[in-house]
């Protein structure tokens, strides 16, 4: 009797050993790592802002960096992570004020959903936040070829320009053939998906600045063109396909 007893506790204990291992490899196969650089888009004004934030874990505490309107980088503030929730701030220097967004999320899997949070102009203001880490596609992706598109302006006429791109390093150079006329890009910059250049070109005795942002997606590439014609702003969005060699 005293061996059967002892039989069965024996069992119970290796049991509940079998299941403590099993829930801490649970719980280890669910920890959240924030680590990454994660995009997301803001529409402001009728402008499509990117959006980049890096993060990292230096021991227990989260850090990184922003970047946004004209890529300035700027550190996160009061950042805080647990499970699978953050929160952070970023101040920033607008007309002469301090601006404080402050940001708050949950993680899963490679996306953030939350809210963010600003007080410019002492109005807050919020709004749905929701960012996507960049995977690895994207940061092995590569813009050069020949991309087609259909534009239409804002007097009915219809073009199809063609976009010749060639990518060395994050550097993308090329030439833009529109209307039977052609101009090289300038300032092109492509980087985990995401491209951008300007374009000028001589219209009436006068410069027309365009700059074109986009996002790359396999052999299509989606995104907006900024244009500037004798002090007029316009903005038009735009997908290209690439065209088979």
């Amino acid at each position: 009797m005293l061996t059967s007893c002892n039989s069965l506790f024996k069992s119970a204990i290796v049991s509940l050993i079998v299941i403590g291992v099993a829930a801490t490899a649970v719980a280890q196969e669910k920890k959240v790592d924030p680590t990454g650089t994660w995009a997301w888009s803001l529409a402001v004004n009728g402008n499509t802002i990117n959006q980049k934030l890096m993060l990292k874990m230096d021991g227990d505490k989260l850090t990184g960096t922003t970047t946004g309107r004209g890529g300035n980088e700027l550190p996160i503030e009061a950042s805080k992570f647990k499970g699978d929730e953050l929160s952070f701030q970023v101040t920033r220097e607008r007309n002469g004020e301090k601006v404080v967004t402050k940001y708050s999320g949950k993680i899963s899997g490679d996306t953030i959903t939350g809210k963010i949070e600003s007080n410019f102009g002492g109005q807050p203001q919020a709004r749905d936040w929701e960012a996507k880490r960049e995977t690895k596609k994207n940061s092995e992706a590569n813009i050069t070829g020949t991309w087609k598109y259909t534009l239409t302006t804002a007097g009915g006429q219809t073009f199809e320009p063609t976009l010749k791109l060639k990518q060395e390093g994050d550097k993308v150079t090329g030439s833009v053939a529109f209307n039977q006329n052609e101009a090289a890009i300038m300032d092109g910059k492509f980087k985990e998906g995401e491209v951008s250049f300007k374009v000028e070109r001589e219209r009436d005795g006068q410069t027309v600045s365009s700059k074109y942002t986009g996002k790359l997606d396999g052999d299509t590439l989606k995104g907006k063109i900024n244009s500037n014609f004798a002090g007029n702003e316009r903005t038009y969005d735009f997908e290209a396909k690439r065209a088979k060699e």
